[in-house]
């Protein structure tokens, strides 16, 4: 199985999608200058490996920063892990946060209408 690796720039995040090591992230701010072009892979990847790779996997998502193209894109990757929960493929989030107001951004920004489980861990 294929993994991804993208390291982060200034302006996107670090991308880990490894099966070998069980391995799931997105680190870092995310403001690229087209988020569809970049996080395509990640949402073909989820499409076509999320089945058989992600059943009992949790994803972090530790993203410093992003902007509102990022944003909607962030979604449609929530949106692909939604697919699968809805399959019972057993995937979960882990989202971390700074602050309550990040918080409460991301429970309105994304988590609404979504039935995956979401943990919400405040950053030390």
């Amino acid at each position: 199985m294929e993994a991804i690796f993208i390291k982060a720039t200034d302006v996107s995040p670090e991308v880990i999608f490894s099966p070998g090591d069980k391995r799931y992230s997105i680190i870092g701010s995310s403001r690229p200058e087209s988020p569809s072009k970049f996080y395509g892979p990640v949402i073909a990847w989820i499409d076509e490996n999320g089945e058989k790779n992600l059943n009992n996997t949790a994803i972090d998502f530790k993203i410093d920063y992003f902007n509102t193209p990022s944003a909607r894109v962030l979604r449609e990757v929530l949106d692909q892990l939604e697919k699968l929960h809805l399959k019972g493929v057993k995937v979960s989030v882990n989202w971390y946060y700074e602050d309550e107001s990040a918080k409460e951004e991301f429970t309105y920004e994304f988590a609404s209408g979504l039935t995956l489980p979401i943990n919400l861990i405040e950053k030390n």
